[in-house]
């Protein structure tokens, strides 16, 4: 593994691209981000990760601090999100059109929670307290990428089945992100939401030997 002061170096060559998602999800996405992602993705793991301290299915670490590359990882992305996103999508914020953000943080997430331990609340979409959320995508398996919904039913109910799906009757999916490695994916926080949580891995033990890790950026107006 690279020097600390070097992991999260990003590449020489960033392609920012806006895409509005079947037609209603507004998001940026940013392929091949990290010039050195499998050395974030190690560094990452190395972190203290605790319960999260709300409805999140899984575990949350802090990122490193004081890391210079990840200090200027940080700047990329905020500027990102005022020069390449906000002038695209009117969002509001306490009433008036939201032009700047200026702050973001971030930090690491594991998902690892069993379908069937799962709180009521989580078996539902969700929204985020920010108006914009990013994750980096840190998986190089199939570990299931962004789902967005839309709500059909006027008294929605979790899906009793676990983790929400495309085909549940009270949300219906209006868009997906790819959870292409090393990709990083500006997205609305106030759209319904979920992790696509997929597959035999997180029914066994390897949701903890090889979790779905993302790197997360919450944008605070």
């Amino acid at each position: 593994m690279r020097p600390d002061i070097d992991i999260f170096a990003l590449a020489a060559t960033l392609g920012p691209r806006f895409e509005v998602l079947g037609d209603k999800v507004p998001v940026l996405l940013v392929d091949d981000f990290y010039a050195y992602p499998d050395d974030v993705r190690a560094r990452a793991l190395q972190q203290s990760f605790g319960p999260a301290p709300y409805l999140y299915p899984g575990r949350l670490a802090p990122a490193p601090r004081g890391n210079p590359t990840l200090e200027s990882a940080c700047d990329w992305v905020l500027n990102a999100v005022n020069r390449d996103y906000l002038p695209r999508v009117p969002i509001l914020s306490r009433g008036e059109k939201l032009t700047h953000i200026p702050n973001v943080h971030t930090d690491f997430a594991v998902v690892d929670v069993h379908p069937d331990d799962l709180a009521a609340p989580q078996r539902a979409p969700h929204v985020d307290p920010v108006p914009l959320f990013a994750l980096v995508y840190l998986n190089h398996e199939e570990r299931g990428g962004t789902l967005f919904f839309e709500q059909v039913a006027e008294n929605p109910a979790a899906d009793s089945k676990g983790y929400p799906t495309p085909g549940g009757q009270d949300f219906r999916l209006t868009a997906r992100i790819e959870p292409k490695f090393n990709r990083l994916a500006i997205y609305p926080g106030f759209v319904p939401h979920s992790g696509e949580i997929a597959g035999d891995w997180i029914r066994t033990d390897e949701r903890f030997s090889n979790p779905r890790l993302t790197q997360r950026f919450a944008f605070v107006p």
